[in-house]
């Protein structure tokens, strides 16, 4: 399997790879994002975003955000349905997103609001949400 690290190694906040042959973006968030500010935010999503440029298609996206803990504000939401979710459409006939919810209420709810925000038709995008990380990644890979 050809997983490859796509964010920075200095990256406190969250950990993520590309495998090549799945054509699968895994995104895993760190408690430390609670003092995530929304420009280091801005830099990381556009970094990751830039490293994953070089590859032709995107077909799964896995987000764990079970230990995300900060409140994505309003204007950051905007930013990213302007900045991040169109790059993933345009890697993507279709698209199928699997996220794992975080452990924190209004974390989620925020997060919830983000992905709302992007209004993309489910024609371009399934996207479903789990408490388990196994049942999330059985679901998105099709394994039962």
């Amino acid at each position: 399997m050809s997983k490859v690290k796509i964010s920075n190694p200095d990256n406190p906040y969250f950990t993520s790879h590309f495998d090549e042959e799945l054509k699968l973006y895994e995104l895993v968030w760190h408690e430390a994002s609670q003092d995530m500010e929304d420009e280091e935010y801005k830099q990381y999503m556009l970094n990751d975003r830039n490293n994953l440029a070089k590859y032709e298609k995107i077909n799964f996206v896995f987000i764990n955000l079970q230990h995300r803990l900060d409140t994505m504000a309003p204007h950051l939401q905007e930013w990213s349905s302007e900045n991040i979710a169109p790059f993933f459409l345009e890697k993507s006939t279709k698209l199928k997103v699997a996220v794992v919810r975080s452990q924190d209420f209004t974390t989620q709810f925020s997060l919830e609001q983000a992905f709302e925000e992007d209004n993309v038709s489910e024609d371009a995008v399934l996207t479903k949400h789990f408490d388990e990380e196994l049942a999330a990644r059985e679901w998105l890979l099709d394994v039962s």
